[in-house]
């Protein structure tokens, strides 16, 4: 468990359900758009102000920015699956793929 990098990931997933860039947030907050990166990457932790605006740009609680066990559940399955595929043929992976793909596209 990592706190800055789960607090991050989790601001990222509810900017990109909110439909707002890194930069529009960080407006929205006052801050730098580099400190914004920061933060969504886990390279700093926001002080306790800065989570309160955080907090009103979603229009959420302060404690709902910290449920992250949904984004530690979808990490540990695509750690499965990496270790899963690293494992496989090639000519497995082409079909797994291809199957993706299709399903992308």
């Amino acid at each position: 468990m990592n706190i800055k990098k789960d607090f991050g990931a989790r601001i990222k997933e509810l900017r990109i359900k909110k439909g707002i860039t890194q930069y529009q947030l960080a407006e929205l907050i006052n801050i730098d758009p580099k400190h914004m990166s920061h933060i969504e990457t886990g390279r700093s932790f926001p002080k306790a102000d800065l989570i309160e605006k955080l907090a009103l740009a979603f229009n959420l609680e302060y404690t709902e920015l910290f449920k992250t066990n949904h984004l530690q559940n979808r990490q540990n399955k695509i750690e499965k699956i990496n270790k899963i595929l690293k494992e496989i043929s090639d000519n497995d992976l082409n079909v797994i793929f291809k199957i993706i793909n299709s399903y992308l596209n």
